[in-house]
């Protein structure tokens, strides 16, 4: 859960103000999340408990992400531009 507390936030934050995301491309995004991994998992020692919480975490992220940035975005742009097809206008409808 990514919904730490407030010092913990600053604590990170201040760490990722190194990071230029401003400039990422989507392979030096790739690279900076992997990296993060890998020094996650030399820290905790390359065992299968560290890999499954990094794997764990990852997915997680993933579904957090979708579920409060991209899933949103997605059912705004669906309501502006109308479903894909009878299939998922239900789900539209049901939206409004």
């Amino acid at each position: 859960m990514p919904y730490i507390t407030k010092e913990d936030r600053e604590k990170i934050d201040k760490s990722m103000d190194y990071v230029m995301l401003d400039s990422l491309n989507d392979g030096e995004l790739n690279y900076t999340i992997t990296k993060l991994c890998h020094w996650f998992i030399i820290d905790k020692k390359l065992r299968y408990h560290a890999l499954a919480r990094v794997m764990g975490c990852l997915i997680c992220v993933m579904f957090e992400l979708y579920r409060m940035v991209i899933g949103p975005y997605e059912n705004k742009k669906r309501m502006e531009n109308g479903p894909i097809s009878d299939l998922d206008a239900k789900s539209l409808e049901d939206v409004r």
